[in-house]
């Protein structure tokens, strides 16, 4: 077992160092695309890259979920390669069938998305990218059976690296706008596809089953209509933004949207990723439920001070990262932010549903969310815009938050404190009305301005600390957490908190 954590967290550490690396080249490339390419360009190359994701989730049919799962329960070499086979072959007769329909109906499906046919050519690059990017994506999940962590983070960080030379080289220097981007999608799809395949064929053969497709099908398929409640969540509002206000909307949304989602990335993700395994080693302790409550107080607090950081400089770094007709996206950010902190705290609250292996109402919560945010999309983003799409987002993920709570705390009560997290978000909020107030008295580039800022978001954990939110013995035992993982990495005990 011992073993098994160690292998667990070394193949994490290694996904999330790639994942954090692919997140930080995506957003050096903010400034090519924000200086070379028009909003309504880039609200294009939003609607075509979420698009092909839904595409690609719907066509997927859960099978790549479902490969883990059958090729770990299999018995025999045989066996497994017959799993990755079957998934080769499936998904990529899929996606080449599904891809050649909207080939040939391009015409139309740029009038639904675009409300205009002039974009065919771009959906046909697109579908062909996604094709061959299909291929990729069966070879990557290969790797990751395998436990070929390093393999998996070099070759998707090399497609990454050919993927923004070539972004570089075709929206920059030959200025061929959104054809530059879906060309260098294409190319570094296809040069990764064939590398991984040759190998992947290599040692497996050609293997397929009827039998496993089946299988995997059955297994999968529930795992769609999950990924499409998030989908709606967080990415349909482009469609309703681009029906309402147009594609340059959409540009300058998507803009702003990247930045408040960064906080999910570099804080959430992360901290989850840790906390999903260490929660059941907590369970085990007499005092559990006192340590659950003051990790979420941590959690919570870390969290509100980087959406209080960047929602406070946001205006600063789109002044140096995006070009001025982009700026107006520093009004969607700090809202944004703030739905995706309550989302990180609406995954924490799911809490009491995963120690008691009761998870049933998480379907529940999701397809109910779901369709609360499209009506909200609908009411909101007609009356109001990009304004209307954040806030839509922000009340959706607030609803998602107290309905996890409220599931979570029937099954397993953790006696959070709740006026604490309210004293957060007061201090929090304190903090960037003075922040505002500055801002709009002195000016947003002026120096004195700058240090007031800066200075009311030192103040924030100051303040916390002033006021006694972090108690001496609770600093210990988050202290010792990430310090037990690190011991599990190294073969030791597992800490007690």
């Amino acid at each position: 077992m011992l073993r098994a954590l160690r292998d667990g967290f070394k193949h994490t550490s290694i996904y999330t160092v790639g994942n954090l690396t692919n997140k930080a080249v995506g957003f050096l490339m903010i400034p090519i695309y924000t200086h070379f390419l028009s909003p309504r360009e880039y609200g294009i190359m939003d609607m075509l890259d979420l698009t092909i994701v839904l595409v690609g989730m719907l066509v997927g049919m859960g099978i790549g979920t479902a490969v883990f799962r059958f090729y770990y329960s299999s018995n025999d070499d045989k066996e497994r390669r017959e799993v990755i086979g079957s998934a080769l072959l499936f998904n990529t007769l899929v996606a080449g069938v599904v891809g050649l329909v909207i080939i040939v109906a391009s015409k139309q499906a740029s009038e639904i998305l675009f409300r205009a046919s002039g974009y065919a050519f771009y959906i046909q690059l697109a579908i062909l990218a996604f094709w061959v990017g299909t291929i990729g994506d069966v070879c990557r999940t290969y790797l990751r059976v395998q436990e070929r962590s390093v393999l998996y983070v070099v070759a998707s960080i090399g497609q990454l690296l050919v993927g923004l030379s070539l972004n570089i080289y075709f929206i920059a220097f030959r200025h061929m706008g959104v054809l530059g981007f879906l060309l260098s999608t294409l190319i570094s799809n296809l040069l990764a596809s064939v590398i991984l395949l040759a190998r992947t064929v290599s040692e497996i053969g050609f293997s397929f089953s009827v039998f496993k497709v089946r299988q995997m099908l059955g297994y999968g398929m529930p795992f769609v209509l999950s990924g499409l409640g998030l989908f709606i969540l967080n990415f349909a509002d482009r469609y309703f933004l681009n029906a309402y206000a147009g594609l340059s909307a959409v540009g300058v949304y998507a803009l702003g949207y990247k930045f408040g989602f960064m906080i999910n990335v570099l804080v959430v993700a992360p901290f989850l990723q840790m906390w999903q395994a260490q929660m059941f080693v907590v369970e085990k302790e007499a005092n559990a439920p006192a340590i659950y409550v003051r990790m979420f107080e941590y959690f919570a607090a870390l969290i509100v001070f980087a959406v209080l950081g960047v929602s406070i400089f946001i205006k600063d770094i789109l002044r140096v990262m995006a070009g001025p007709e982009y700026f107006s996206a520093y009004q969607i950010v700090p809202i944004v932010a703030l739905a995706y902190v309550f989302n990180g705290w609406a995954q924490y609250f799911r809490l009491g549903m995963l120690l008691t292996r009761r998870t049933g109402p998480i379907a529940a919560i999701m397809t109910g969310t779901g369709i609360l945010t499209l009506v909200l999309y609908v009411v909101l983003i007609h009356a109001f815009h990009a304004m209307g799409a954040a806030v839509a987002t922000l009340i959706s993920f607030g609803v998602m938050m107290v309905w996890t709570y409220v599931a979570s705390q029937r099954l397993f009560p953790v006696p959070y404190d709740l006026r604490r997290i309210a004293a957060v978000l007061g201090i929090a909020g304190l903090c960037y009305a003075v922040s505002w107030a500055a801002d709009s008295t002195l000016g947003t580039f002026h120096l004195l301005g700058v240090i007031v800022r800066a200075a009311t978001l030192a103040a924030y954990p100051l303040t916390l600390i002033y006021t006694g939110f972090f108690a001496s013995e609770g600093i210990r035992h988050l202290g010792e957490l990430p310090a037990g993982i690190r011991r599990i990495a190294r073969g030791g005990e597992v800490a007690e908190p």
